[in-house]
């Protein structure tokens, strides 16, 4: 591939000495109150442009606002939302970037800005640290500030050891290295690859170098043509003219530059996590119980597009299913026909739930894992994936495990669990709390109705994608629908006043009413697609029977550096951006580069089903009335 250095020339560089110091002389800490950042007109690669802030929308589903309650509010709590950043290991064997050309649901197999994933999760890291204090000013007493942030889920993308890892150091801060592959040795092998082969191997994990989809290269002579019309090289064009990424810009050195370890800020304040789908299930679907899905993942044979499976023998087709015909000799057989030899690496290894959590380490109560009931843990041998905490007086947070564990990307409550919640929220409202709810899914995609023991049973040599809980699953508790439901649970305690959830890569508010009280379901974009926001959420109390819950949406990154960086495109922004990944500029440029890029993703509408990810106006910057259920 083109080197990253050698792909600038003199007056790219002068244009990229110019660049930190005018793009960030509009300060971060900016919210979307202020600026917003929207596509550019017109068609093929659009930059991004500067749009106007967007002020609170108030809503009133549920309670009226009464007038002059600006004078008398005061600030009760403050927190940020992180969701679905979806992390991804480009690299891995375990992925089926291959079908992703076949379109919906196959559409999140690949996406052309994933390579910089890990550094536009840190760029949103970021500008939460910048946006701690609130934008709302009180009546009475100070203005709020950021005290935790929650994690909805799918903070991995594939259930990977590596992935999780990173995740874990880009929201504690410290060094990260995004590059997977390690040496071929004794202990790290590759069957059946000659010396020569190996030497090849050895030399790209020396050099550091990207290997995937996304580098024709590592595929070549594949016919049809248009086979490689699915897939963005930023190095070159492609082969065939009349694939989806054909208006994409050149950017040389660009995939390998991605893979530069580099310094994470870290959250300043304390983060807890939910389990997301793509947390517990391989490609977020399906079990990793399948013996060779595991070897897969560590080993260094991977399919790459080819001759013999046409994406089109697949459409209409989910991954859960894909993998699932993994045990079909045929299937499997023209699965590897297009295989290719890359460096193997044991950091790919599927995790279960237990060493999910303790892979997240030990800081703030284990990421909020520690705050489990040691007793319900024990009944589940370890599997358990909820749990609640007080994070202020007057104030309880329950975090739900919403993962069908028996496969599918949807989600369900098991009968354990249910039961588990509302003797929770019994004690919160007699301690008169006010409660916030969070899980990976929202209520509407809470449909799944398999069972966890379809995952089947753990043994000595099986631990990671089977049931590890002993405990019966049944019945299964759906979000809207069939007996027993979520959402019918939380509006029996008045004291609920507003559930937090991800999954759908979209930000969108709902409202759940009976008689005079309910509750906001507050969904999120994703950090993964467009438009890769965050959102802080507040609670303020009005002192007249009403209580506000504030919703800002906050950018990735400032708006000035969006379109400094975009503006250049195609034209420049290739060996700009490359060069500037290696700068002191370098977190706010790659968040810059991945959101532009994210935002002309062909399939961006079809992973946020047929939604723009921004969502409505009412929701995004919000103010959610709601009655003062405190008795």
């Amino acid at each position: 591939m083109v080197s990253m250095r050698a792909a600038g020339t003199a007056g790219l560089l002068a244009i990229a000495s110019l660049l930190p110091a005018a793009a960030l002389a509009d300060a971060a800490g900016k919210s979307t109150l202020e600026e917003t950042i929207i596509r550019g007109p017109g068609g093929g690669f659009v930059p991004l442009e500067k749009g106007k802030g967007e002020g609170y929308v108030v809503r009133s589903e549920i309670a009226k606002p009464k007038a002059d309650r600006a004078k008398r509010r005061t600030s009760m709590l403050m927190f940020a939302q992180l969701t679905d950043p979806q992390v991804v290991d480009e690299m891995s064997p375990a992925r089926i970037e291959l079908v992703d050309p076949a379109g919906a649901p196959l559409t999140a197999a690949f996406r052309p800005q994933e390579t910089l994933g890990p550094r536009a999760f840190d760029a949103v890291v970021r500008s939460i640290n910048a946006n701690r204090t609130s934008k709302v000013k009180p009546g009475k007493g100070s203005r709020g500030k950021v005290s935790f942030a929650i994690s909805t889920g799918d903070l991995a993308d594939n259930q990977q050891r590596n992935e999780t890892g990173w995740v874990r150091t880009i929201l504690d801060g410290g060094r990260v290295d995004p590059f997977s592959g390690k040496p071929i040795s004794a202990s790290n092998s590759c069957p059946g690859a000659t010396p020569e082969q190996v030497a090849a191997l050895n030399q790209k994990v020396a050099e550091r170098r990207y290997t995937g989809v996304q580098n024709y290269d590592d595929y070549p002579g594949v016919t049809p043509e248009s086979r490689y019309g699915g897939f963005w090289d930023p190095d070159v064009a492609s082969p065939f003219r009349g694939g989806i990424y054909d208006a994409f810009p050149r950017v040389p050195g660009l995939l390998d530059a991605a893979q530069a370890p580099f310094k994470a800020a870290g959250l300043d304040v304390p983060w807890y996590a939910a389990f997301g789908n793509h947390d517990a299930l391989v490609q977020g679907n399906a079990p990793a119980s399948i013996e060779l899905i595991q070897k897969f993942s560590v080993g260094c044979l991977k399919p790459f597009p080819t001759s013999g499976l046409d994406p089109a023998s697949v459409k209409g087709q989910t991954e859960s299913q894909i993998f699932k015909r993994l045990t079909d000799p045929s299937f499997l057989g023209t699965l590897l026909a297009g295989g290719k030899l890359v460096p193997p690496d044991p950091d790919r290894a599927f995790l279960s739930k237990a060493q999910f959590k303790q892979q997240l380490g030990a800081a703030d109560k284990n990421h909020g894992f520690a705050y489990q009931s040691s007793k319900v843990r024990k009944a589940t041998n370890g599997a358990m994936g909820y749990y609640a905490f007080t994070p202020r007086k007057g104030f309880r947070y329950i975090v739900l495990d919403t993962i069908a564990e028996g496969g599918g990307a949807s989600g369900n409550l098991d009968d354990p669990q249910y039961r588990w919640l509302e003797s929770e929220l019994k004690s919160a409202r007699k301690a008169n709390s006010l409660v916030f709810v969070s899980s990976h899914h929202t209520l509407e995609t809470m449909t799944n109705t398999t069972p966890d023991e379809e995952a089947g049973k753990c043994t000595a040599t099986l631990t990671v994608g089977c049931d590890a809980d002993p405990q019966k699953s049944t019945p299964i508790h759906r979000g809207t629908t069939g007996k027993n439901d979520v959402e019918s649970l939380l509006l029996k305690y008045p004291n609920v006043i507003a559930y937090v959830n991800g999954h759908t890569h979209r930000n969108e508010v709902i409202s759940h009413k009976k008689g005079k009280h309910g509750f906001f379901e507050i969904n999120t974009s994703s950090h993964i697609d467009w438009p890769q926001q965050s959102r802080t959420i507040e609670v303020t109390d009005n002192l007249d029977g009403t209580l506000s819950i504030w919703g800002t949406i906050i950018d990735s990154v400032p708006a000035a550096v969006a379109v400094t960086v975009g503006v250049l495109a195609p034209g420049l922004a290739g060996p700009l951006v490359a060069d500037l990944l290696a700068g002191s500029a370098a977190a706010d440029v790659a968040g810059a580069a991945a959101l532009t890029i994210a935002a002309n993703d062909p399939q961006s509408e079809a992973t946020t089903d047929g939604v723009d990810g921004r969502g409505q106006r009412q929701d995004r910057n919000v103010e959610l009335i709601i009655p003062d259920p405190r008795r």
